[in-house]
């Protein structure tokens, strides 16, 4: 019966240990493993290695579980919360100016098929994500890596706690973006709007200022994640469409009535009547000489052809 007692001791024992060492405790095995691959890249560029944090760690996990939950890359949480205000949440003492963001940074990457080397790769591509990695100014680190339809999602939270202000409370400076914050602008002449991006906005807020969707603001603007940057401008309806008028037939109002209706024109009919020749007008007497007329010549003609046969004989 003691065996299995010892058993469980020995297993617990160590794990208590572990435990411990709230600074250095990872419970994402692969997280600590691109630790010491980004150590290692470090390293090879003269930079003492970040320590593993474990206040980072958990923000850097929860952010990667967010990611991977909604399928978007972006900075900002459900509750519109920056990298660093969601560290001063977790109780890790932000170093630096807060109100400029602090000694702080986040890195977040995603695709299919990643390894760990495709990760930093790309982060030392672009200038941002590589000062989170190789900055002389950040000590301490924490990395999340989550996974959803097929797809890997990493963060990696830098930063230091040199100069941090111990008078301020964890939530003094969590700057919850909210919709009231957001002002939406009036349409232009030609219909269009256009919002230029102040501090502490959030594209979902945004969204919701002005009636629309986060989807429909990421397909106007060409926007591949939910990330945006103060003094952006994002177009925020297209010019409104014209719609044609129809052409109007012309009508005629009919004049003369107590209550003028108006009418379409109606085309003339044309009708072809023949024009009846002029016929002289007869009477009794004009008939009667026109047959005297006739008798007297055919005497004449008679007269004429007797005279002439008479001569022959003679």
């Amino acid at each position: 019966m003691f065996a299995p007692l010892l058993f469980l001791t020995s297993i617990l024992v160590p794990s208590e240990r572990v435990a411990s060492r709230s600074g250095l405790f990872s419970p994402n095995p692969s997280a600590s493993q691109f630790i010491e691959r980004v150590n290692a890249l470090r390293n090879s560029q003269g930079l003492k290695p970040y320590a593993q944090n474990a206040i980072l760690m958990a923000v850097a996990q929860r952010h990667a579980d967010y990611l991977a939950g909604t399928g978007a890359l972006t900075h900002f949480d459900a509750q519109g919360k920056r990298p660093f205000q969601r560290a001063v949440d977790a109780g890790y003492p932000v170093g630096g100016d807060l109100a400029l963001g602090g000694s702080f940074a986040e890195s977040i990457h995603s695709g299919s098929g990643l390894s760990d080397e495709d990760v930093l790769a790309a982060w030392q591509s672009n200038a941002v994500d590589s000062l989170a990695l190789l900055s002389p100014e950040f000590k301490d680190v924490g990395v999340g890596i989550a996974a959803a339809n097929g797809a890997a999602y990493y963060v990696l939270n830098a930063g230091s706690d040199e100069n941090a202000s111990t008078a301020v409370s964890p939530t003094a400076f969590s700057l919850t973006v909210t919709p009231g914050t957001v002002i939406p602008n009036t349409a232009l002449p030609g219909g269009e709007i256009y919002h230029i991006v102040r501090k502490n906005e959030a594209l979902w807020s945004i969204a919701i200022a002005y009636n629309t969707t986060v989807a429909e603001l990421k397909l106007l603007n060409s926007l591949a994640s939910d990330e945006i940057f103060e003094g952006q401008k994002l177009l925020i309806r297209r010019a409104s469409t014209e719609t044609p008028t129809p052409n109007e037939v012309p009508v005629t109002v009919t004049l003369g009535i107590p209550t003028s209706t108006a009418t379409r024109p109606v085309a003339p009919t044309v009708t072809n009547t023949p024009t009846p020749l002029p016929i002289a007008p007869t009477s009794l007497q004009s008939g009667g000489v026109v047959v005297g007329g006739i008798t007297l010549a055919a005497l004449i003609a008679a007269g004429l052809v007797s005279f002439l046969s008479s001569r022959r004989r003679t």
